[in-house]
């Protein structure tokens, strides 16, 4: 009778690392595909931005994605509550590069 509990708390960890593998495993493709993006806009836009400006960016477009589904779940909690339709919550824009002239490459 243990040893029948046992077998079902294993199959039941297994199950549970197999979800939070894929979840981390999604997280860590997301963030090598938004990368991947970006690094290519500036390359295909001629633009010449170094490894710094890129984290910079990175780090400003995940604050930002992070901020607007934080507004997005409050926005929804108070529509539920209040009931009432969600209204549309407009993605924060904190800061983007200004483009570099031809003199500031240089």
């Amino acid at each position: 009778m243990i040893f029948d509990q046992l077998i079902i708390l294993d199959g039941l960890f297994e199950g549970l690392f197999g979800i939070f593998s894929a979840i981390f495993s999604a997280i860590g493709e997301g963030l090598a595909v938004l990368a991947e993006f970006i690094s290519g806009f500036f390359v295909a836009a001629g633009e010449t931005y170094g490894i710094l400006d890129l984290f910079v960016i990175l780090f400003i477009v995940f604050i930002e994605t992070v901020v607007w589904i934080l507004m997005l779940a409050f926005e929804l909690l108070v529509s539920l509550f209040q009931r009432r339709k969600p209204k549309v919550v407009k993605k924060p824009k904190f800061w983007r590069p200004k483009t570099k002239t031809v003199r500031e490459k240089k």
